[in-house]
């Protein structure tokens, strides 16, 4: 990573194993080379959220789409993030799958979409759209929620303009102060451990504990936080209910 992250496009930053520092000489227990991996993929985390959040939006038709939240997953043999859903895809493509969809980096899997417990030469991941507002206004809370506002309607038998989301450019950049806390996963450890091995729970539950949710505090968030025991807004996935301080992003 000699260019200034900041310096490449977003689908380039997309492609996450062609960004990091080779870890095939290295074994699973060099905790120095871990280390070095781990704040890579935090640097490159950062740079995707800030282009995301202030440079990028997704437009549907008349309508725009801003990020509110968003969430990182990536896997590979050096960074056994197990939660992952495996998958094989080109960057920069959407993924459904059953917490959402994601907008999918570089990713191929021996095994396609099954759950593995071993690395192999795997590497997959994504970024999962946990929330959004409409044209500034109306906000999109919970990832399944994104995904049935996005793609709620189309032509069944013909291309039609307009009608699936794109995401492109801002006109304008905004400069949003950015946080970052822990990821909301709920897990029961007995099937974490019979899904990816109990040898593997430990590297399963370390990636849990990471500051890899990021969001910006559009009103409509602070509402939520301010306002916890109103039925029509509460949203038990709230940033601040992770049990994690949260991090403003430099």
């Amino acid at each position: 990573m000699e260019k200034d992250l900041k310096d490449f496009q977003l689908i380039e930053l997309l492609d996450i194993k062609s960004l990091l520092p080779d870890y095939s000489d290295k074994s699973d227990e060099d905790k120095e080379a871990k280390e070095v991996r781990n704040k890579a993929i935090a640097k490159i985390y950062d740079a995707i959220a800030k282009k995301l959040f202030n440079e990028y939006h997704i437009k549907k038709g008349d309508s725009t789409y801003d990020f509110l939240e968003i969430e990182f997953y990536y896997f590979d043999k050096g960074y056994k993030d197990y939660i992952t859903y495996p998958r094989t895809i080109g960057k920069g493509n959407w993924f459904f799958h059953n917490s959402g969809m994601d907008l999918s980096f570089e990713s191929w899997s021996e095994k396609g979409f099954e759950k593995t417990s071993e690395a192999g030469e795997n590497f997959f991941g994504g970024i999962l759209i946990r929330s959004l507002v409409k044209d500034y206004k109306t906000a999109t809370i919970g990832p399944l929620k994104c995904c049935w506002k996005l793609f709620d309607s189309f032509c069944a038998f013909e291309r039609r303009v307009n009608e699936l989301p794109v995401i492109e450019r801002k006109p304008v950049e905004t400069k949003h102060d950015i946080y970052r806390t822990v990821r909301y996963i709920r897990y029961d450890k007995d099937k974490a451990a019979k899904d990816y091995g109990v040898k593997n729970f430990d590297s399963y539950k370390e990636h849990l504990d990471l500051p890899y949710r990021y969001f910006i505090k559009c009103p409509v968030l602070i509402e939520l936080k301010n306002a916890p025991y109103i039925k029509e807004i509460q949203y038990s996935a709230q940033p601040w209910k992770t049990g994690s301080e949260e991090e403003k992003v430099s």
